[in-house]
């Protein structure tokens, strides 16, 4: 599975420690595979990025910085056309206007606030970065199937079944491997044998959560809560 890579660029040590700290508390808690890169100025930054490009997924940048900026860092990358996603930190207002050409994904204001930070996290994973598809293996042939599509997974006699929006298909595999395989953030198990997709929640009881397909799909004592947690936390993002 791709890990998540953010690069924090920030003169500031404390500040920086902070946003890393934010930045891995509010990814672990999704359970994102990630690595988190740590910048004291845009220079050594762009030193980076001019020998890999394509090397990280997220930038988080102080606007106003000693030497090279993080604006004019952003207006280089962009210049060059690169798409990497950005988001903004700053202690002034007034920068806010002068950043909306090179489309970031957010703007924070100093001192950070972890609702707003999560939520432009949340924003760009799920727009640029979350797998849109699994592709898995069944007799021989490579069989991609789209995430979406997928209602729920039950486990049954050492293989697993995928019921799906259109249709069912049964591969060798254990449950554990699927639940390895999927998003972990998205697809959470209800039960010993079923994995549920939480884009397909509607509503969840004691005893089953139930689909927007109409389906009802049994919750064990034991995973209630946590699952409950994880639709919670998925829905807010």
């Amino acid at each position: 599975m791709h890990t998540y890579h953010l690069a924090v660029c920030e003169d500031n040590v404390i500040i920086r420690e902070e946003i890393c700290q934010l930045c891995d508390e509010i990814l672990t808690e999704d359970k994102i595979a990630h690595k988190i890169s740590e910048f004291s100025s845009a220079a050594e930054l762009q030193k980076i990025l001019d020998e890999e490009e394509e090397c990280f997924d997220l930038l988080l940048l102080d606007i106003q910085m000693e030497g090279m900026t993080g604006m004019e860092l952003a207006c280089k990358l962009r210049k060059r056309e690169n798409r990497v996603s950005i988001i903004f930190i700053t202690g002034y207002e007034d920068y806010l206007k002068d950043g909306y050409q090179v489309q970031p994904i957010d703007y924070l204001m100093k001192p950070i606030d972890r609702k707003r930070l999560t939520r432009a996290i949340h924003t760009d994973w799920k727009w640029n970065h979350s797998p849109k598809t699994i592709v898995l293996q069944k007799r021989g042939r490579a069989v991609p199937i789209s995430l979406a599509s997928i209602l729920y997974v039950e486990g049954a006699n050492h293989s697993v079944v995928f019921h799906r929006t259109d249709g069912e298909e049964t591969f060798s595999f254990s449950m554990m491997e699927i639940e390895n395989m999927l998003p972990m953030g998205q697809f959470v198990r209800s039960h010993n044998s079923f994995l549920v997709n939480l884009d397909h929640v509607k509503e969840i009881r004691r005893s089953y959560v139930y689909l927007d397909e109409g389906k009802e799909i049994p919750i064990g004592r034991k995973y209630y809560r946590k699952f409950q947690e994880a639709f919670i936390r998925y829905m807010n993002r």
